[in-house]
């Protein structure tokens, strides 16, 4: 049975990424222009994470800047977070992203989001001459989002304000995004959405500008348990062409992604990369044009348990022959839906596996360890690794590693006895 599910799980890989490198190929054939379509400040990007990613996130919405692109990514949040963008684009125009997400156990999950751009000093000019006078242009958005699901399937929704404000004459107006995400299988995840399905209409002076409306639609492939994802999207806005885009994410180790894509729209290559550090990730995008190169920045902070499972120790190091006998290590969850099955494994310094425990449905809040393998025999002395990893209804594995030192006697062949000797008369008390 091992044998026929792991057959199957590589002949899966292998058509998704036959898939996805028929799709990849295919880029260079569909590159438009922008052309000045109306709205396009809001097609710029969300946070350095998804440049990078040349914008190709709808199918893959898992954090709360991506959701930008598809609200429905929204419920894939597990714990509260926040980031932030800021970017000096041609002109001298300023571009600035914030997002809140706040995940609810029974509610659903909501999130508050602003974007904002700002050029200045451009020169004032009549159709006889130069007036000498200068206007400044500034656009935002503030919207809210909600998403919740259903199983596999999970929807979400934007409530936006638009605003402009073009050297004096301003207007404002009311928007809507709607967005569907759907994982049938752990690998692949499939995402479509419409930005501006209610369209704002803004008038400045006596003319009324409509935003374009731009519907897309995206998919998402995971490999090595997540640490490798390829994503595409098809993008086809009002006015413009279908347009083409692509990234590829890969964490070669825990705290550090390196990512690269291609974004048809505007024929934009980028590339970036990803720090974690504890709650934090810290973001940067690489973003080459015709017109020169992009350089963008963005934080974001992750509440509580960011990545599904952490583990922790109550101390750093103990001995089993001692008065601390054992460590326990304490475990917590935040995934989305149920845990299946749980699993905690003890590695020594060579990555031997020493101990393992292991159980159905969530984790207890904590394990622990009395320094033994899985015979009831001592181990040496030294450094050992704890590694939790938990598979949630999805199958999807989530981990968290932690340490913990040993110390006791060398040379664990020795078992430890306890002697007692009598009393006399130069030791009346006894000795042990």
């Amino acid at each position: 049975m091992k044998a026929e599910t792991m057959k199957t799980n590589m002949n899966i890989y292998r058509w998704l990424f036959v898939l996805a490198t028929i799709v990849l190929t295919t880029a260079p054939a569909m590159a438009v222009d922008d052309a000045g379509v109306p709205g396009g400040f809001l097609r710029f990007g969300a946070s350095a994470r998804s440049l990078s990613l040349g914008n190709a996130v709808v199918g893959l919405s898992d954090d709360v800047a991506t959701s930008y692109w598809n609200p429905a990514g929204l419920a894939q949040l597990r714990t509260m977070e926040i980031t932030g963008m800021g970017a000096t684009l041609f002109n001298d125009t300023k571009y600035t992203f914030f997002a809140l997400g706040m995940p609810t156990e029974n509610w659903g999950t909501f999130s508050f989001n602003g974007t904002f751009t700002s050029s200045g000093e451009f020169e004032r000019s009549s159709i006889m001459e130069d007036t000498g006078e200068t206007f400044s242009e500034k656009e935002g958005i503030f919207s809210l989002g909600y998403a919740n699901g259903f199983g596999r399937l999970i929807y979400g929704v934007n409530l936006k304000s638009v605003s402009q404000d073009i050297g004096g004459a301003s207007g404002n107006s009311m928007g809507m995004d709607l967005g569907i995400l759907y994982r049938p299988h752990r690998l692949l995840s499939l995402g479509a959405s419409v930005q501006n399905l209610l369209e704002p209409k803004i008038t400045l002076i006596e003319e009324e500008e409509k935003l374009a409306r731009s519907m897309r639609a995206g998919m998402a492939l995971r490999f090595f348990r997540g640490r490798m994802v390829m994503t595409t999207d098809l993008v086809k806005t009002e006015f413009m062409d279908t347009s083409f885009r692509s990234g590829l994410e890969v964490w070669p180790v825990r705290f550090l992604s390196l990512r690269g894509g291609y974004d048809g729209e505007r024929e934009h290559m980028s590339a970036g990369a990803g720090f974690r550090f504890d709650n934090w990730q810290f973001d940067y995008a690489y973003v080459s044009t015709d017109l020169g190169a992009q350089n963008v920045l963005s934080a974001t902070l992750r509440f509580g348990v960011p990545f599904g499972v952490k583990m922790s120790s109550n101390r750093a190091l103990f001995s089993p022959s001692g008065q601390d006998k054992d460590v326990r290590f304490a475990i917590e969850t935040a995934v989305r839906g149920t845990v299946e099955s749980w699993r905690v494994e003890i590695d020594d310094e060579n990555g031997n596996l020493i101990r393992t425990m292991t159980g159905n449905g969530a984790p207890p809040a904590g394990v622990s360890w009395g320094g033994k393998d899985e015979d009831g025999r001592l181990v040496n002395d030294g450094q050992y690794s704890a590694r939790v990893t938990i598979v949630d209804q999805m199958g999807q594995q989530w981990d968290y590693q932690s340490s913990v030192e040993v110390m006791g006697f060398k040379d664990r062949t020795r078992t430890p006895i306890r002697v007692e000797i009598s009393g006399n008369e130069n030791n009346p008390g006894g000795e042990k």
